[in-house]
């Protein structure tokens, strides 16, 4: 395990019952950094609770100063989105060593800027799969490549959907990345079932494609865990690739020798006996040739190679919807004793069964995991479908909740283990929305409310005075950048909140209480369509010809290389204008001359 990872789970209450005590766990996750001397400790994350949903290594939609105003430890960072064209193949433009601290490798969390969070590194943004995203998230992959077009995997390479295309990755690239990058926590690379199934009929994969799946990340599992120590994890790999090269060779040569008693054969058709009894000798001998070269051993040299044991390895749990294969692939993570976490993988569910079932999937792979070690979820992302997967003994999920309610224009009221506050039930009373969770900023009638987003809340957002409700408003309206500051810096406060309030209710005890009064107060999530408020299409009309009328006018003007000059392409729409001006200038100079 790694040397520097560390997971310590706390007592929980004992007002709590019996089977809830069982699954209820409260902890910690911290990273001891070799630096912490000269750069200050890193965070750490409380569990439950969440890593930072990040897009191309920033958090969306917060500045870096806001970032740092929320109290979540760690960030999870996409490498579909963050490698750069000539990476992994070529790490020329890395730096081999810190700038900012003399003698270590320059890390990725000294290039995001990120040295006090806990950083996370994964092959894909999962944030799409989810049964809260929409459609469009879905197809944009949460602003990324779109990760449902990709591929198929195979057993050289996974597939990544980066911003300039589909890429393969293969475990020696997922390798020579680790080790340039050096992250706190480096997610396994794994067979994730991100394709579209080959049958329409069938809304999921074959049971044979998911039992290759796991079978596939067990096998990248071990060879990523051997690299971790220094030793060769490739050299079976590189066998069954000399082995394959032989058997080719070998094929070819037949193919040859075959070819070759076809044309001895035909050139002494009119011999006698003897020399074709010579010559099926000759051909014999070169048969038993070729079948002797294939039977010298396969000798493969260990390579040297440098151990990366300070980086946490956190593995992928996999399965589909299939039960049996969800055990097998829990059982078989957990017997690897160098993984420090697990990955709960719902990614190939959101569109085949409800969240119901996904959870109760979630529940048969948690149940064949060790207890003292984290477990994190994708796809779980809505308080009421976090607070269910908390019960099944769930550690770790995202910021991607708040995120989508951010791009929809939506300001968090719900809470957990108090009471909301009744000026913001009435003020959701009287929204269009027409719900307590959160309400619409884009909605008109929040216009004139001249009250911060939420009373009490101590965010960026309410407590720092002058972000009113009328304010964020008309921001929005207006498209400018604060809008979505202000919202996000509310809405993963208030996340946040929640999380806190979660964790005081497993140590006093009073989670399945809570659970119960916040179903009933806030209900479900309501369904996320790709449908945008009416305002926010007008304004992005808007801007759409705005935008059309600048790159026309951009293109108006084109350099005459080579000439020193300019020349000037007229839109039709200016032509008369121009016209006018042209005459009425000639007319003055015509009427200067007279004068004279």
């Amino acid at each position: 395990m790694s040397t520097t990872f560390t997971f310590d789970l706390h007592p929980s209450g004992a007002g709590a019952g019996a089977s809830a005590a069982a699954a209820l766990r409260h902890g910690t996750v911290s990273i001891a950094s070799p630096s912490d001397a000269q750069q200050g400790k890193k965070r750490v994350i409380e569990t439950p609770g969440c890593f930072m949903f990040s897009t191309k290594g920033s958090v969306p939609h917060l500045t870096p100063d806001t970032m740092r105003l929320q109290d979540f430890g760690g960030i999870n960072v996409s490498l579909e989105q963050l490698l750069h064209p000539d990476q992994p193949a070529s790490f020329s433009k890395w730096p081999l060593t810190s700038p900012f601290n003399s003698g270590s490798k320059f890390t990725l969390a000294e290039y995001l800027h990120l040295q006090d969070l806990i950083l996370m590194c994964d092959l894909r943004d999962y944030s799409s799969f989810s049964a809260f995203a929409s459609p469009s998230d879905v197809a944009a992959g949460a602003g990324a490549a779109p990760s449902k077009l990709v591929g198929p995997n195979t057993d050289r390479y996974a597939l990544l959907s980066t911003p300039k295309g589909v890429r393969q990755l293969t475990v020696d690239d997922y390798l020579q990345i680790v080790r340039q990058y050096r992250p706190d926590i480096m997610v396994a690379m794994a067979d994730s079932i991100v394709e579209k199934p080959k049958n329409p009929e069938h809304k999921g994969p074959a049971e044979k494609r998911v039992r290759k799946s796991v079978e596939r990340s067990l096998k990248w599992l071990d060879q990523i865990l051997l690299e971790r120590e220094g030793q060769d994890g490739r050299m079976e790999d590189r066998r069954m690739e000399e082995e394959k090269k032989r058997r080719r060779e070998r094929k070819e040569k037949k193919r040859a020798a075959a070819a070759m008693m076809a044309e001895q054969q035909q050139q002494q058709a009119q011999q006698e006996g003897g020399a074709e009894q010579q010559q099926q000798a000759s051909s014999k001998d070169t048969m038993s040739e070729v079948a002797e070269s294939d039977d010298t051993p396969i000798a493969i040299v260990p390579r040297e190679t440098e151990p990366w044991k300070e980086v946490a390895v956190f593995a992928h749990v996999l399965g589909s919807h299939i039960e049996a294969e969800r055990i097998t692939s829990a059982q078989e993570t957990a017997r690897r004793e160098g993984v420090d976490g697990f990955m709960i993988d719902t990614s190939a569910l959101t569109e085949m069964v409800d969240m119901d079932q996904i959870l109760k999937l979630v529940q048969t792979s948690v149940e064949h995991l060790p207890s003292q070690k984290p477990r994190m979820v994708y796809g779980v992302q809505t308080p009421e479908d976090v607070l269910k997967a908390i019960a099944l003994g769930v550690d770790l999920f995202d910021t991607s909740y708040p995120y989508h309610l951010t791009e929809d224009g939506k300001a968090s009221l719900y809470c957990f283990g108090e009471d909301p506050s009744p000026e913001s039930i009435s003020a959701a009373d009287k929204s269009s929305s027409r719900n307590n969770r959160w309400i619409n900023l884009w909605d008109d009638e929040h216009g004139d409310q001249f009250v911060p987003i939420l009373e009490g809340c101590e965010c960026y957002a309410c407590h720092s005075g002058g972000h009113t409700r009328a304010y964020i408003n008309h921001l929005l309206k207006t498209h400018e950048m604060l809008a979505t500051v202000l919202l996000m810096s509310h809405n993963m406060h208030q996340f946040n909140l929640f999380f806190k309030h979660v964790r005081e209710s497993i140590k006093e005890g009073t989670f399945e209480k809570h659970s119960k009064t916040f179903h009933d107060m806030f209900g479900n999530e309501p369904k996320r369509t790709a449908e945008k408020h009416l305002a926010q299409l007008v304004v992005e009309a808007a801007l759409t010809k705005r935008n059309q009328r600048l790159e026309g006018a951009e293109e108006a003007v084109v350099d005459a290389i080579g000439t020193g000059e300019k020349l000037v392409k007229k839109r039709p729409e200016v032509e008369g204008v121009e016209a006018d001006k042209t005459e009425k200038k000639a007319k003055k100079e015509g009427d200067a001359t007279q004068e004279q």
